[in-house]
């Protein structure tokens, strides 16, 4: 299964790991250059 993946914070990125350790082919995209720029930015960290 081909999946995209939309925003490259801790949520889209662990997901896309999963996803790609099953097998699936996975593509994320996110609007910053790399991953994590705006990771839990607003709530200092807590997820």
């Amino acid at each position: 299964m081909r999946v995209v993946i939309l925003g490259s914070g801790v949520v889209g990125v662990t997901s896309a790991w999963y996803l790609a350790r099953a097998g699936h082919e996975v593509t994320v995209l996110d609007r910053q250059p790399a991953a994590g720029l705006e990771t839990s930015f607003a709530n200092a960290g807590q997820v």
